[in-house]
């Protein structure tokens, strides 16, 4: 009995893991969403907040304290007795099997919020104002040719002699896009806005058919191009000279990133590079480059 009750808590504690890691559809049920939310807080990393890493980790283990002070010795003698049987050395060898598997499913999951976590590890906090002496880079951005919602043909070359705001974002992004993309809509200062080109993170998805679509929903500007190219090597190749951190799910297409913002000057050179900037900070650095 012991060891039966513990091959049970082994494969609720499985089962509470993967709802908390599996990736979502593009477009999950409300039910679900709003489980997870309850469950595990907001996820916009792609790992649970504080308290949901206490349910995943303090439940399960305060459960197997009280069977071990419960059954003691028992347990042990149980499990033994089980595993000498073919219907436990079964049950046990699934249940291995199904631990390694979502080991790494899980240890995929850190792997990719730590790469993503740290590209905004050294940055100060964005609520105040920006820094008088923030740091202004002086690299060349590197150049690409890509397609617009409106089928023209747009490279960053072309807005030389202006500053011009690049990010990276995709149609199916439910949290963090919208708000970067509403944060650079009310930071673009004047009578003359500056370009704004968002590269999609998701090719796959946000072909150049879409992007209309993708513009509609987003409710973008004149001076915003959404870009994609027919080729999705042609959109990974920015994505890559930008040193953009992300992770896709295969399965979902889910797409794990963080909110980039990269601000070029007039003369192309990658000037500023924010993390989830704030409407301020956006605004202060485009007034610095004129």
């Amino acid at each position: 009995m012991p060891a039966f009750v513990l091959l049970l808590w082994v494969t609720s504690t499985l089962f509470w893991w993967a709802f908390a890691f599996m990736p979502l559809p593009s477009n999950p049920p409300e039910w679900l969403e709003a489980a997870r939310y309850v469950c595990f807080g907001p996820m916009d990393s792609g790992l649970p907040a504080a308290s949901g890493w206490m349910l995943l980790v303090l439940a399960p283990a305060m459960s197997l304290g009280a069977m071990v002070a419960l059954w003691g010795r028992e347990l042990v003698t149980s499990v033994h007795r089980l595993a000498r049987s073919r219907a436990g050395q079964a049950m046990v060898a699934v249940l291995a099997v199904a631990v390694v598997v979502e080991g790494t499913w899980v240890a995929g999951k850190l792997r990719t919020a730590s790469h993503v976590a740290s590209a905004d590890a050294s940055r100060p906090g964005l609520l105040g104002a920006l820094p008088p002496h923030y740091p202004r880079q002086t690299a060349v951005a590197p150049d690409f040719t890509l397609v617009d919602q409106h089928g023209d043909t747009i490279a960053l070359s072309r807005f030389k002699g202006r500053p011009v705001v690049v990010t990276f974002v995709f149609a199916h992004c439910q949290a963090m896009c919208p708000l970067l993309v509403q944060t650079i809509k009310s930071a673009s200062p004047g009578a003359v806005p500056p370009p704004v080109l968002l590269v999609t993170l998701d090719p796959w998805r946000d072909t150049p058919s879409m992007l209309p679509a993708v513009a509609r929903q987003w409710d973008m500007p004149r001076t915003f191009h959404v870009l994609s190219s027919r080729s999705v090597e042609g959109v990974l190749n920015v994505i890559r000279a930008y040193e953009v951190p992300f992770a896709r799910d295969e399965r979902s297409g889910d797409i794990a990133h963080p909110g980039l913002v990269f601000l070029v000057d007039a003369e192309g050179r990658l000037a500023y590079t924010f993390n989830n900037p704030s409407v301020a900070w956006v605004r202060e650095a485009l007034k610095r480059l004129g």
